[in-house]
């Protein structure tokens, strides 16, 4: 029985565009090509565009020998009429293993529009291929060998990017530059716990000299520190320039939260309503912030945002209420900063403190002083920490967004740092720091007696740089990880 992959096939690219691409991939990509494709070479050149026509599989009306266009070798059997044909294309063969999925992939390039690629791709599917599902071209040279797993997690990255920022990092990532370096830390824990594997086998290597216990100690030293640096790296930047930067909007009920988003967004994205407690769950909107270069010849940057509007936080609030404000308090520990909004016709009130003092000490924070416009404002702190506005009339809202990149900018600028922009990669990368940290804690405690610990530790940090890489990972994972891929990709 052939345990061949089916051939797949899918849009691969946007509709409504001048050209649009269909991807086949699999065994029977040449046998689709010669079956839809007018005129096919017998010597079929791979990675060699050709001009043709592509025609439903069922035979369209043959015409005479003289009326075809004689420039190119015909394939067996009869001409077909190019006024039947689904659309006049560029296709071209890549046979593997030199092609982005190591299968014989065709690609169809025809005219742009979704109804024009929908009936390519019919062609395609009675030609005999399968419907490709989300991120299968991408998984499949995955599991060829083409790309390790740091490189397929960028290509969705890559296609999710924001940001010019977003983009630059996605590249890196796909050049190699993540995966070579969990490569080397790999390689490093490897060759440590090969030494300690080696004691195992020779217990009298037990009776090690100190300066090998503490070469040993610098080295596991070493490791740690980089790979808790580079799994710090998803908390500090890499989910902001891969996500946007996360902005929770906090405080009492109508000290005007909603308002501020819908006036950020400029656009009426949340409900406003007088009566408090209209707010019941928190709601992420996303925005572009233009932002001023340095540099006044160069245009903005623009930077992506996700507003949390959540719910007011006080004391007599229903049950629903109270149960909207703890979904936000769970949220909000996980923003890239917290803007706590006061009403400054009342300025901070008891509450108010109250909640300064409850908000997660590890979160950047700025303190907004809504409603100056209003008469009797109370005037605000005078402390880089405190803006102030109005939401209802847009005023110091180009200064908020200023203070907040100025606040932010330590995660925005990292272009030459190897950041980490998947949460599953800095989770392995917090798991195998923690495994190097029991190691170093068992031979700083016991040097002469900790070898069977340090090496089932060192065993663990091996598995998890190797799980990151793609080896040896579970089904599920690669279907969670490929979920988010478009279909064609």
């Amino acid at each position: 029985m052939s345990t061949a992959r089916p051939t797949i096939a899918a849009i691969s690219s946007g509709s409504g565009g001048g050209v649009g691409i269909v991807r086949i991939s699999g065994p029977q990509a040449e046998s689709i090509a010669r079956r839809i494709c007018q005129p096919v070479p017998q010597d079929l050149v791979s990675h060699r565009l050709y001009l043709g026509h592509v025609f439903a599989p069922s035979e369209a009306p043959p015409i005479q020998a003289h009326e075809a266009n004689d420039a190119a070798p015909s394939p067996p059997g009869l001409r077909r009429d190019p006024r039947a044909a689904v659309d006049q294309v560029l296709f071209c063969l890549m046979r593997g293993p030199h092609s982005y999925t190591g299968e014989d992939v065709l690609e169809l390039h025809g005219h742009g529009g979704a109804r024009n690629l929908r009936r390519l791709l019919d062609a395609c599917l009675a030609a005999g291929a399968q419907a490709a599902g989300p991120g299968e071209f991408t998984r499949r040279a995955f599991l060829a060998g083409k790309i390790d797993l740091t490189r397929a997690e960028a290509v969705a990255t890559l296609i999710e990017a924001q940001s010019d920022q977003a983009l630059r990092h996605a590249q890196r990532q796909l050049a190699g530059e993540l995966g070579q370096t969990i490569a080397e830390l790999r390689r490093r824990v490897v060759e440590l716990l090969a030494e300690f594997e080696g004691r195992l086998d020779f217990p009298e290597a037990e009776d090690e000299d100190p300066a090998t216990a503490e070469r040993c100690q610098r080295a596991l030293r070493g490791l740690h520190a980089q790979v808790q640096r580079l799994g710090n790296s998803f908390r500090q930047g890499g989910k902001a320039v891969s996500g946007g930067v996360e902005i929770a909007v906090i405080g009492r009920p109508n000290v005007g939260k909603s308002s501020l988003i819908n006036a950020l967004c400029g656009s009426e994205r949340v409900l406003v309503d007088a009566q408090p407690g209209t707010t019941r769950d928190f709601v992420e909107v996303r925005s572009d912030w233009p932002l001023s270069p340095s540099d006044a010849a160069q245009p903005p940057v623009m930077l992506p945002v996700v507003l949390i509007d959540t719910a007011g936080q006080h004391e007599a609030a229903s049950h629903l209420e109270q149960h909207g404000m703890r979904l936000a308090r769970t949220r909000l520990a996980h923003a890239d900063l917290l803007l706590f909004v006061v009403d400054g016709t009342m300025g901070i009130t008891p509450e108010d403190a109250q909640l300064l003092a409850e908000l997660p000490a590890d979160r950047p924070r700025l303190v907004l002083w809504n409603k100056i416009d209003r008469k009797g404002c109370l005037p605000p702190p005078e402390d880089r920490s405190t803006v102030r506005c109005s939401a209802l009339c847009g005023w110091g809202l180009d200064t908020l967004r200023r203070t907040v990149a100025e606040l932010l900018a330590p995660r925005l600028s990292s272009d030459d740092e190897v950041l980490v922009t998947s949460a599953r990669q800095a989770a392995l990368l917090t798991q195998t720091a923690t495994a190097l940290s029991q190691a170093l804690a068992a031979l700083s405690d016991q040097p002469q007696t900790a070898t069977v610990l340090v090496a089932g530790e060192l065993r663990v940090a091996a598995a998890r740089l190797s799980e990151l890489q793609g080896d040896d990972v579970q089904e599920g994972v690669l279907d969670a990880i490929f979920s988010r891929f478009c279909v064609g990709k």
